[in-house]
């Protein structure tokens, strides 16, 4: 942790181009003292844009934190053995000191000392009346709300690797250690790992606070994908709820937002709503409705060498993954007239034939953003929690699946008699997301939290959920420093 803190604290502030209107593309240009910081709006919005700027690194939600969570199971084969490029966390042989374990765990650590030492800051400033006439109640709480949601999404992210899943004992497992004030130099540092339960419960507790501080949409399609707002917030707690098995949670956040009926359009706020195509979510400008939070990219602003999405799934780059399709797997699963494997796109490998995910084709620019969360998802973990939680296959539960289903396969639609049991709709719910959500990082986090073997693929083992390298080691960087941490 305290290389981490040595490596923001020249980003204390950012002060960036255009940041009073522009949050998008943020690229540091210099930094300012404490003093400074908050002497004007432009400089107050600049360390929001900050913010985002650590959330986009490459080593995290620009591209990396995404593929680790896809390489770890069974749906990509690696083309080459390089380390650098996350070969041992797809061969479960990562430890303590791999590039990636320690990289992830510093990208993130720094994103939130960030946000922590910005949120003090606001507070200090604003309570003191510094900020009068500088910036209004509303954009003070808008501020606060973005910052509340970053935090909780990194300490949400980092359980998803480092830490056991909830549903293993409730979350009494060893979590992370919660820092939750700024950190400027490395004194204190030593800090012991919370449970998982009291991350969890922080995590709700952030996304809470900032609820009825955020705003509810803005003005453009592009700052209601890149910047956090009410139903971004709503959105995450869908996850989160459904990560700690509270289905009946699920379902209140996800009614906040979710029409009644098909074709289950946001109700409030920005316009949630599945894109008519699937290949429309990613291409440009990358701003559908159901795009609910992404990380943007430009010619000028890029995730970074072996950061980019593309650069782990085009063919034309030496170090992608192609996708398994031996038989059982998602891929071979895929009816031929499925959008989403119409979108794949061909390469070879040693003389044979792959496919691989066609999500991001910008490999020349790699500027393709980088989704987070999609409303896709909202309706899919609705429709489960609704099953979970009921113990019961209803048609309400069918219609959720259906919407996302048939969008991409119109002939495959589902009716209530193609469920004999509850297990059937949820092998059925599991599959289905390993297919809309193939290359966006979420089946790892699935078969995590519902503890399930990570499937065997070429020249790979199955992994248990009772093996060691379920889940992944803690970084030696942060065990060499901190006295009171503990390994996994």
């Amino acid at each position: 942790m305290r290389n981490t803190i040595k490596s923001i604290l020249f980003l204390l502030v950012l002060v960036l181009n255009g940041c009073s209107t522009d949050l998008l593309n943020p690229n540091p240009k210099t930094s300012l003292g404490e003093l400074q910081a908050f002497d004007t709006k432009d400089r107050v919005v600049g360390q929001v844009n900050g913010l985002y700027a650590f959330m986009k690194n490459g080593n995290y939600l620009g591209g990396r934190y995404q593929v680790y969570n896809d390489i770890r199971t069974d749906n990509f084969i690696a083309k080459n053995t390089n380390l650098v490029t996350g070969y041992s966390t797809w061969n479960h042989s990562v430890i303590t000191s791999t590039n990636e374990v320690i990289n992830l765990w510093g990208a993130v650590y720094a994103a939130v000392n960030a946000i922590n030492i910005f949120m003090e800051g606001l507070d200090t400033n604003w309570k003191a009346g510094t900020l009068t006439g500088k910036i209004t109640e509303a954009e003070y709480n808008q501020f606060k709300s973005e910052a509340l949601t970053l935090r909780a999404m990194c300490y949400f992210d980092m359980l998803m690797l480092y830490a056991q899943p909830y549903s293993k004992d409730n979350g009494a497992s060893a979590g992370l250690p919660l820092r939750l004030k700024a950190y400027k130099t490395g004194v204190d540092n030593d800090m012991a790992r919370s449970k998982v339960s009291e991350v969890y419960t922080q995590v709700l507790a952030d996304l809470n606070a900032a609820e009825p501080l955020a705003i509810d949409k803005y003005s453009t399609d592009l700052l209601n994908t890149t910047r956090v707002h009410k139903n971004t917030i709503i959105a995450f707690k869908t996850r989160i709820y459904l990560h700690m098995n509270d289905f009946a949670k699920v379902q209140t956040e996800a009614t906040k937002i979710v029409s009644a009926a098909s074709p289950f359009t946001a109700t409030t706020g920005v316009p949630f709503a599945l894109s008519p195509t699937f290949a429309g979510i990613f291409a440009t400008p990358y701003t559908t409705k159901e795009s609910v939070f992404s990380m943007p990219f430009t010619s000028t602003d890029l995730a970074g060498t072996q950061n980019s999405l593309a650069w782990y799934h085009h063919p034309l780059s030496a170090e992608s993954y192609y996708l398994n399709a031996a038989t059982g797997s998602t891929v071979s699963q895929m009816n031929a007239a499925d959008a989403r494997k119409l979108l794949f796109v061909t390469g070879t490998v040693s003389g044979n034939t792959v496919y691989y995910c066609g999500k991001y084709p910008n490999y020349t620019i790699q500027s393709d953003y980088a989704p987070v969360i999609r409303y896709a998802e909202v309706l899919l973990n609705y429709a489960e929690a609704i099953v979970r939680g009921g113990n019961s296959v209803t048609q309400k539960a069918v219609d959720l699946l259906n919407a996302v289903r048939t969008r991409s396969f119109t002939a495959g639609a589902y009716t209530l008699a193609s469920f004999p049991d509850v297990k059937s709709f949820l092998d059925a719910m599991l599959l289905e997301r390993s297919m809309e959500f193939l290359g966006e990082g979420l089946r790892n986090m699935d078969l995590l939290r519902t503890l399930t073997t990570i499937p065997a693929k070429p020249g790979v083992s199955s992994i248990a959920p009772s093996s060691p390298t379920y889940i992944w080691p803690i970084p030696s960087s942060e065990l060499d420093i901190n006295k009171l941490m503990t390994g996994n």
